[in-house]
């Protein structure tokens, strides 16, 4: 790992763990008991017919409130693990086991392809199974994302950026320009980071705009395969690109027990779309 990427293990916390005590959440916790209001009394008092009648008090008693249930599963923490090229916060929401099966999910590392924040959207609170330790990472290249350009404001194909098997490719200007070197990009040094820190037994990266899952071999591929079968997506094959220094590549070698694969998504996604996706990535969590 690059001195830079060690450096951003160092996280910022913007809102600490819950069950830490030390800050509360930005969600509230589920309570066990229905919060009650104290029974409200209202009196009206009878008008004397003599001085020596007896005064008569009517109660009326309103009923407890009782507090909504709360269905969706509390934020644990939202860490800010780096910026970008020019400062804007990247950002990382853990939500769910803090401690269990560690899933991981990226919605836009190319900043016109990023459709897949929809389905990061969907996921902030949708209830998480238990023993999953959900993260999610909005946007790991906010300034593409700003500027809708594919890549970082220094130019650089973020997702041709990462340390394992990077090459020198192409120049700025170039749509899969590599950087000056492994790591060179603050973007992909906090997501280095991250999942170094983190060891995602499960992360999916969304792309578009081919609308197909290209599905390899022996349990990533049953994964994979399960994913087209919940969203309905295509398997195709996905070519025509120089694949060096991309993140799942990195993310094989640097997690090897974990499964990390890249889905692409259509041109847009409507109507129920995000939550289907963000359906399927909660059942793999829990399942595979």
């Amino acid at each position: 790992m690059t001195r830079r990427a060690a450096a951003l293990l160092g996280i910022t916390l913007v809102a600490a763990a819950c069950q830490s005590g030390s800050t509360p959440s930005t969600e509230p916790a589920p309570s066990s008991a229905p919060v009650t209001a104290s029974p409200a009394v209202r009196t009206t008092t009878a008008a004397p017919t003599t001085p020596a009648a007896t005064t008569t008090i009517a109660t009326t008693t309103i009923p407890p409130a009782t507090a909504p249930p709360t269905t969706a599963t509390p934020l644990v923490q939202e860490l800010e693990i780096g910026r970008s090229v020019e400062g804007r916060p990247i950002t990382a929401i853990e939500r769910g086991t803090p401690g269990g099966r560690a899933v991981l999910v990226i919605g836009c590392i190319h900043g016109d392809e990023d459709a897949g924040t929809a389905v990061v959207q969907e996921l902030m609170t949708a209830p998480v199974p238990d023993g999953v330790d959900l993260w999610l990472v909005p946007s790991m290249n906010p300034d593409g994302q700003a500027h809708q350009i594919r890549t970082n404001a220094n130019k650089v194909d973020l997702n041709r950026n990462f340390p394992q098997n990077w090459g020198p490719l192409g120049e700025p200007g170039n749509s899969q320009y590599a950087g000056t070197g492994p790591a060179s990009e603050p973007e992909t040094a906090a997501i280095v980071a991250l999942i170094s820190r983190v060891k995602p037994a499960l992360a999916v990266w969304y792309h578009q705009d081919l609308n197909r899952i290209d599905v390899g071999s022996g349990r990533a591929g049953e994964i994979q395969r399960k994913y087209a079968e919940l969203t309905g997506l295509p398997v195709e094959p996905v070519t025509g690109g120089i694949y060096t220094g991309t993140a799942t590549q990195w993310e094989a070698a640097t997690v090897p027990r974990g499964i990390a694969f890249i889905v692409e998504l259509g041109p847009t996604i409507e109507g129920d779309g995000a939550a289907t996706h963000a359906g399927a990535v909660l059942t793999l969590a829990s399942s595979s």
